[in-house]
């Protein structure tokens, strides 16, 4: 009797009777209702109406779209555009490939660290580093005086596509290690020794074997840091020139300064149509892997690469070292410069002074900035928790069938190029009295940020057993108790994360944050950005410094938070 008493019990797959599981998706569609209308309201409606406005204004047609191949000027950036993105995609791939590469070599201790090398860029304001570049890259600066032994000190680097490529594969970089690591990590090394037994040459069984099976990774990494170049706008601004502008330069100029929202938006819809066709081309070359890839998913490390550290060649020791270098360059120069007595960006410093952070702390307009980006990213984090934790929960009620599309659409701010969303909500914003408003800013962060809340909380509803509300509630549990008690403790890590990474993205914003900025509604990027462009102010040194701990303290508590949480649910 026992057997036949738990047979019944045993199937506890979460399938859900007729009338129940009608009720989840009902539920589902109510629990998404609150993010999909936000999106709807603050990206699609103002997408929709660009889209009209570059077919319509200045006069009906397709005067916009046919100018930007025959006016000559717009053409030429174009092209300069998309050459960037390609070569900042393969050499950031030439760089990369080999770095993730050692990382399936060596033993955890080392692994964790070249890891920790990677996130560091992640931890380190996007403005920070440009601003690092720049004073690297500057006449007289680092980098030109190492250059000088080999006669090409006189070689100007700032304000040319040079300088703009250099400080863009950094900040890239992470992009392409990662989605490398996570295909290369689920390859069986065992494969090459394989073909070598068989007679191939190393490089040979490596070509072909190992290359082949890397590659989802590597199409995955290069389409995604194709697409983000494409719409880069702070750092040509801050390291190029007019001479050499890229395509989000010229629709800021449009849109900004000659209020040409046709021409401005017909710029932007070519971006995003380029956009699409890397994604899908990416899409059907690399398989569906390339989605959970380019997102640098952890990998499933099962019969992968060992613990044990394998050999690594002397020539890939060299090629880690200086990609590691490069990596935390920045971070390297930011700190010591917000130290420094001069009044110019000299590194290394001359001396060493604390007055750039009393100014940064006293100064009404840094405060103003410090206090307007706190209540921003604070924010922006509750509602897009909310909103994201909400729909994260109705994607997992929704039928499989629709469950791809709606979770496709929730992520579209991630594949806009942001240059065109910035575009949107400016040209919307204008309309509707938002423009020049922190009410407009926290807005346009939430549709930015929502995106990586639904990625983190979806993540833990995915590794989480669906059976234990059930179990909950066959004890006596209320639907409301079970997700108290059960639910809401083993999702929290992921709201969590979600919720650092939306203060953190908000936190960082500089492009929309410019577009909609005004003088009661600046935020410290946009101080920062404007102390270097418009006037030469040093506190930008440890405003950088600031950026960094706010950024990097967040992310770092989240992380010891939840393994932490993850050493007490294996106990």
């Amino acid at each position: 009797m026992a057997v036949s008493t738990a047979t019944p019990e045993a199937p506890t797959t979460g399938r859900l009777g007729p009338a129940r599981a009608g009720r989840a998706r009902w539920a589902g569609w109510l629990f998404l209702a609150p993010a999909l209308i936000a999106l709807v309201v603050l990206f699609v409606v103002p997408l929709f109406s660009l889209v009209v406005d570059s077919f319509t204004e200045p006069e009906t047609g397709l005067g916009n779209y046919a100018s930007l191949f025959t006016d000559g000027y717009t053409i030429r950036v174009l092209g300069r555009t998309l050459f960037i993105a390609l070569v900042v995609s393969v050499i950031g791939a030439l760089l990369a490939y080999p770095y993730a590469y050692a990382m399936t070599l060596v033993g955890p201790t080392t692994r964790a660290l070249l890891v920790t090398i990677v996130l560091i860029p992640f931890w380190t304001s996007m403005l920070a580093r440009n601003f690092a570049w720049l004073v690297l890259l500057q006449d007289g600066g680092v980098v030109q005086r190492i250059l000088t032994p080999f006669g090409l000190g006189d070689v100007r680097l700032l304000g040319t596509p040079l300088a703009v490529g250099i400080s863009m594969t950094q900040v890239l970089l992470p992009f392409l290690v990662l989605p490398m690591y996570s295909a290369m990590s689920q390859i069986d090394g065992r494969l090459v020794a394989a073909g070598q037994s068989l007679g191939a040459p190393r490089s040979r069984a490596f070509r072909r074997v190992y290359l082949p099976l890397s590659a989802p990774g590597v199409i995955a990494g290069m389409s995604l840091v194709f697409v983000l170049a494409l719409g880069f706008y702070v750092t040509p601004a801050l390291l190029g020139s007019t001479r050499s502008a890229m395509i989000a330069q010229v629709i800021n100029v449009r849109a900004k300064e000659l209020l040409d929202f046709g021409g401005a938006g017909a710029m932007g819809m070519f971006l995003l149509v380029v956009t699409l066709i890397v994604l899908a081309l990416s899409r059907r070359l690399a398989g569906q892997n390339v989605a959970v890839a380019a997102a640098g998913g952890q990998p499933s490390r099962a019969g992968s690469t060992s613990d044990n550290a394998a050999p690594v060649r002397p020539w890939l020791r060299i090629h880690t070292t200086i990609v590691a270098i490069i990596l935390v360059a920045p971070t390297l120069v930011v700190i010591p410069m917000s130290f420094s007595a001069s009044e110019t960006f000299r590194f290394p410093p001359d001396g060493w002074t604390l007055r750039w952070y009393e100014n940064l702390f006293t100064s009404p307009e840094w405060t103003a900035a410090i206090l307007n980006t706190l209540q921003v990213g604070i924010y922006t984090a509750v509602i897009a928790t909310v909103l994201g934790t909400m729909a994260a929960f109705g994607l997992a009620r929704l039928r499989p069938r629709w469950r791809g599309p709606v979770n496709g659409f929730l992520l579209s701010p991630m594949i806009v190029p942001h240059i065109l969303v910035a575009l949107v909500v400016f040209s919307a914003f204008l309309q509707l009295g938002l423009n020049g408003t922190l009410i407009g800013i926290i807005l346009a962060h939430t549709a930015m940020a929502l995106p990586f809340v639904v990625i983190a909380v979806t993540a833990r509803l995915q590794g989480m057993d669906g059976r234990l509300p059930g179990v909950a509630a066959s004890l006596g549990a209320s639907p409301i108790s079970a997700f108290r008690r059960v639910t809401l403790p083993l999702v929290l890590p992921g709201i969590l994360s979600g919720a650092v990474l939306a203060f953190v993205t908000s936190l960082d914003e500089v492009v929309i944050a410019l577009f909609l900025q005004a003088p009661g509604a600046i935020t410290l990027p946009v101080q920062m950005f404007n102390s270097i462009t418009v006037q030469i102010d040093p506190t930008i040194s440890a405003a950088s410094s600031l950026m960094v701990v706010l950024v990097s303290v967040p992310i770092l508590l989240a992380q010891v938070v939840g393994a932490r949480r993850g050493k007490k649910g294996t106990r």
